[in-house]
């Protein structure tokens, strides 16, 4: 083969494997937006998936109550015998979206899923997607107004008698998010409230658990992302952050984004119908829109993903083994309630 035609042969050779790499950064990039790109299942397929999810959802529900009666909590609760938790007298009938429309009642956990699932719920409410997608107010606002709050006990009738929805998302994960999302850069996001989590969270951490001067920027706080700006550097690490959560009194003193499940959705005192899990998005929504009957007015999206490579690993190494356990101990009814596992998370902690 002559020079020329080798040199030939090589530039196509680029070519091919630029346009390889091309496509499967594509392929990335719309596994991290979500998948909304997929085909809905049909026939066959469809009534697979519905069983699927059937199986897995009766499961989640009979784990729930298992480990409710577990811990002499809620509807179980002997008062002969104590719990190792403290836990609401009665459901916190503020936090819910109730629907009296299409008989929905959904608890929002926020940093699973809430950004989709209110979404839909105003999408139900008639509320054109243009309204939706300006991003001058935020989707939990919006639904507010066009699902008010109910007052006992018309909101008790109401929940009682509704089909009754919940996301959960793995504890870590869901801590992590809320995190980044909220606590990290209080200058991107602004108009999403950073600034506030700053001042009413962010700068009492900093106080409270960083040796040197609170005010000093941490170049090693954050992991940068594009298009965003960087934070003004005396925000919380998230080693920090994990402080705080191992220290607060979280049903007191902790804020929605991370109050764990069983205090914000009290699950043994509410009994849901649907346990759908951010980690089965995709199939769980579609057996919720069928299951509730709604496949004419909503499909599956996925509205709001943070998502980074590694994260969880990148994360947790600033972390220890000890505050690993310590922080699953924080939060293990939650756990044990959707059946969660710490185990990776040791991993990714350093030995000492």
């Amino acid at each position: 083969m002559s020079r020329q035609r080798k040199r030939a042969f090589f530039r196509i050779f680029q070519i091919v494997v630029c346009v390889g790499v091309v496509f499967l950064m594509l392929k990335l990039s719309l596994a991290v937006i979500g998948d909304e790109s997929k085909s809905l299942p049909v026939d066959n397929d469809l009534r697979k998936l519905m069983i699927e999810a059937e199986t897995d959802n009766t499961w989640r529900l009979l784990n729930v109550e298992r480990v409710c009666k577990k811990y002499n909590l809620g509807f179980y609760r002997k008062l002969v015998d104590n719990s190792p938790f403290k836990h609401p007298p009665a459901p916190q009938y503020a936090v819910f979206y109730m629907d009296r429309v299409h008989n929905i009642s959904y608890c929002p956990i926020y940093k699973a899923s809430t950004t989709t699932w209110l979404y839909n719920f105003c999408l139900l409410m008639n509320v054109p997607e243009e309204t939706l997608n300006h991003g001058k107010e935020q989707l939990s606002i919006i639904a507010r107004k066009v699902i008010p709050e109910l007052e006992y006990p018309e909101a008790d009738r109401v929940l009682n008698t509704s089909k009754k929805l919940l996301v959960v998302r793995h504890p870590f994960e869901r801590l992590l998010s809320a995190y980044r999302d909220k606590l990290e850069n209080s200058i991107a996001g602004r108009e999403h409230g950073t600034l506030h989590f700053y001042r009413k969270h962010g700068a009492k951490i900093v106080r409270k658990y960083r040796k040197e001067n609170f005010t000093k920027p941490r170049p090693d706080q954050v992991i940068r992302r594009e298009g965003v700006p960087p934070p003004a550097g005396v925000e919380p690490t998230f080693r920090e952050f994990v402080d705080y959560m191992i220290e607060t009194d979280l049903g007191s003193y902790g804020d929605d984004h991370w109050m764990p499940y069983y205090l914000f959705c009290t699950p043994c005192l509410v009994k849901y119908d649907i346990i759908a899990k951010v980690e089965s998005l995709w199939r769980d929504q579609i057996y919720v829109i069928n299951k509730l009957g709604l496949q004419d007015r909503i499909k599956p999206r996925w509205r709001h993903s943070n998502s980074y490579t590694n994260a969880s690993k990148i994360y947790f190494s600033q972390l220890n083994r000890a505050m690993v356990q310590r922080l699953y101990e924080k939060l293990r009814l939650d756990f044990e309630l959707f059946d969660y596992s710490p185990n990776i998370y040791y991993e990714y902690a350093t030995i000492d």
